[in-house]
């Protein structure tokens, strides 16, 4: 199941994500999610969640 949320980025933020996307050939949005997605790997966010729901089986 998909959960859509949000966000405000500045200007700046967002012109950058356009040029991005288009030079990447993917929808802001998507570029916007991998980047968060691998900001939380890069803060071991997710290892630390998926770690925890192994110790509780």
């Amino acid at each position: 199941m998909s959960i859509q949320i949000r966000i405000t980025i500045s200007k700046e933020i967002n012109d950058l994500l356009e040029r991005v996307s288009k030079k990447l050939g993917k929808k802001k949005s998507m570029l916007a999610r991998e980047l968060m997605e691998q900001k939380m790997y890069d803060l071991e966010l997710i290892q630390k969640e998926l770690n925890e729901m192994d110790k509780g089986k």
